[in-house]
């Protein structure tokens, strides 16, 4: 497939006075910046793009449309849910579930929603504003594109692990996370150099060698860089999950 993204960005929107984290790739997958902020910074660096530029973003799109009330839509799914369970939620977020990953629950309306959800939206939005339409597999780009796409962090590391990961935010977690992003030759520093600096002084005096751990909401963006570069690179090895009117969730697919 040929494509003109000069960059893949990976964004995770979080809470906290600093809620936004993005990593930004170039088309070898070597990593052009990497910064954190509110809304306002990624979407300064986005709209300095000039070139092609694919965003993943790390958080739900839009609310869930009500798809998932619908008679018809619900007897087509595989397999189709149980009656009176599974309606309070957006189509993609069913078929992950089936597939084998739990994911949050998107609720119909933004005030539904917790404020980190509603940032998301917010974010999703501003892109619009700017030119990034929904991105598409296998959409010929012969002139630079603004595109972006919806990741799960959580999912993709689940299926490049092909187990449910460890717990987000634990440091058993980062670590195993950030060798799974090793696994697929990303330059992230090395996690298993943590092990050779513990010492039993060092967990007495509570001085544990994190320094080459990166934190949960970079590593997400690491993630979510990568499978916006696989999706414009090899989108063979792409998983889609959903339908256009309530959004695509768009994850690596096993090795």
């Amino acid at each position: 497939m040929k494509n003109n993204f000069r960059i893949y960005m990976g964004i995770d929107v979080g809470g906290g006075p600093k809620p936004i984290t993005f990593v930004v790739f170039d088309p070898s997958q070597q990593v052009q910046a990497i910064g954190e902020g509110d809304i306002v910074d990624a979407l300064a660096y986005a709209a300095g793009q000039t070139g092609g530029a694919l965003l993943a973003v790390n958080a739900a799109a839009r609310p869930n449309q009500g798809r998932m009330r619908r008679s018809k839509v619900r007897a087509f799914l595989s397999p189709p849910p149980p009656k009176g369970k599974y309606y309070a939620l957006r189509q993609a977020e069913y078929e992950l579930e089936q597939a084998g990953m739990a994911v949050p629950h998107t609720p119909d309306a933004p005030e539904k929603c917790l404020p980190w959800v509603q940032r998301g939206f917010t974010l999703v939005e501003k892109l619009a504003c700017l030119g990034y339409e929904a991105f598409s597999l296998n959409e010929p780009s012969e002139t630079p594109l603004r595109r972006q796409m919806e990741v799960n962090a959580d999912a993709i590391f689940w299926s490049l692990l092909g187990v449910t990961p460890l717990q987000a935010g634990t440091l058993e977690g980062r670590i195993q996370r950030q060798l799974a992003l090793e696994d697929q030759r990303l330059k992230v520093p090395d996690a298993m150099a943590f092990f050779e600096e513990v010492t039993r002084y060092k967990i007495l005096k509570s001085r544990l060698p994190v320094e080459n751990i990166l934190s949960q909401p970079e590593i997400n963006a690491w993630a979510a860089a990568h499978t916006a570069w696989l999706a414009a690179n090899n989108p063979d090895r792409i998983m889609r999950f959903g339908e256009p009117e309530e959004g695509f969730i768009y994850l690596p697919c096993p090795k």
